[in-house]
């Protein structure tokens, strides 16, 4: 290994002992710059301690994956989660017979808002739009101000959708 190469390891080193530092305070922070100096020594050591390895201050293979694997998962800890966007789109509504993924994907959310909404029963997740998901369409509609069809058009959707997220941080 060239000292470029060399470098670039223990800045990546570096790197991952500053991810855990910041969620561990028993491990000192450390500026990646490349030099396996004391700083990195000292924190490479009170790693190895933190975690029960052999305190030697080297990262060996055994402390390196260690140190990677804990950065791995503070910054997995961190991500926000993606959207997920399953209805098609603002022009879109789901009508009654309608066989799709959005309409079962509709008829799960439903199924979860039924302990809040007193839909007369459960939600059967069918994939096909029934008159049964229409009145518990109706009743959200009613109770958000939106003109009762019990189709699912985009207005319906955004509260069906705010209702599932205000469930979720009640249930959480």
């Amino acid at each position: 290994m060239n000292d470029t190469e060399n470098r670039e390891y223990i800045k990546q080193l570096q790197s991952y002992l500053y991810c855990v530092s910041l969620t561990d305070p028993s491990i000192p922070r450390v500026v990646p710059d490349g030099i396996y100096g004391t700083a990195t020594r000292n924190a490479v050591a009170a790693y190895q301690r933190s975690r029960g390895l052999p305190v030697t201050g080297d990262a060996d293979e055994t402390t390196w994956e260690s140190i990677k694997y804990d950065c791995e998962l503070i910054r997995l800890k961190n991500l926000a989660p993606e959207p997920l966007h399953v209805f098609p789109g603002a022009s879109y509504v789901v009508y009654r017979g309608e066989k799709s993924k959005t309409v079962s994907f509709i008829q799960l959310v439903l199924s979860a808002l039924g302990s809040e909404y007193d839909f007369g029963g459960q939600i059967a997740v069918t994939g096909v739009y029934s008159e049964r998901d229409a009145e518990a369409v109706e009743k959200l509609q009613t109770v958000h101000g939106i003109k009762k069809t019990g189709n699912v058009d985009l207005q319906t959707w955004n509260c069906i959708a705010s209702d599932y997220a205000l469930y979720n941080l009640m249930h959480e």
